[in-house]
């Protein structure tokens, strides 16, 4: 059920996925990242920032707590939920943190996340067909959440929607869209949605979500996965191998 759920529209919301132990020792990392963060880029935090990244790298938190990260997300749950919708092979690509803007009234946007990659339109279109990359959003408090449009990881914008996303024609990326779901979260939720499809962060109730992000273990991807935000051949020992690059 979970491979055609996801097939149809992009995106499955599982409520009360995560036991409360697990989400506590995976909260305490996260929110000394973060802090660690805030202090070194509190200038582009004012400035709009409303996610970071590469939690994995190890520049904020430490060996053990990295290498509880990545327990987490191999964790058995989250693995066959990988297996059962990716059509091949899957490997682990980064991790986001996000919250809520500096200036709470800066707008949300619509947007594809493949629209940064450079593609053309048509280059993009065409890729949505056959390149996956999938977040796994856990929110670690009640949430506005995600709102998104449902298929859309496989299909291409309406007119209006694009002129929406891409702020053309008089349309602001952050106007109302008519299809636009919302999916709102709680604390110990999942929700695995399709990076290709339209879709937005909801600002509000000072957020704070860790995403985890897969895509296909492809060519088109190598450049993107940064060594880094990689175990190492040590911490693969104690690890399963099969979400990371280049560990069969």
């Amino acid at each position: 059920m979970q491979h055609n759920d996801y097939n149809e529209s992009g995106y499955i919301h599982f409520e009360n996925f995560f036991a409360e132990p697990k989400l506590q020792e995976t909260e305490r990392i996260l929110k000394k990242f973060h802090k660690s963060w805030l202090a070194v880029n509190a200038e582009g935090y004012k400035n709009g920032s409303i996610n970071s990244h590469s939690i994995t790298s190890g520049e904020f938190i430490n060996e053990q707590e990295r290498l509880a990260l990545f327990r987490f997300i191999t964790q058995e749950k989250i693995k066959s939920i990988v297996d059962s919708i990716f059509p091949e092979k899957a490997v682990f690509l980064n991790t986001q943190l996000f919250f809520d803007p500096f200036n709470p009234l800066q707008q949300n946007y619509w947007h594809r996340d493949i629209q940064y990659t450079g593609l053309s339109i048509d280059d993009q279109k065409e890729a949505i067909q056959s390149q996956n990359v999938v977040h796994f959003r856990i929110p670690f408090k009640p949430e506005l959440g995600i709102e998104l449009v449902p298929g859309t990881h496989k299909n291409w914008d309406l007119p209006e929607e694009l002129e929406t996303r891409l702020s053309l024609n008089g349309h602001k990326s952050s106007d109302s869209l008519e299809r636009g779901k919302v999916i709102s979260l709680d604390r110990g939720d999942l929700l695995v949605f399709s990076a290709n499809m339209i879709h937005r962060g909801l600002y509000g109730r000072n957020r704070f979500s860790f995403d985890i992000i897969f895509c296909d273990d492809t060519p088109d991807f190598k450049e993107f996965i940064d060594p880094k935000n990689q175990p190492t051949p040590q911490e693969l020992d104690v690890l399963d191998r099969q979400l990371f690059l280049n560990n069969p």
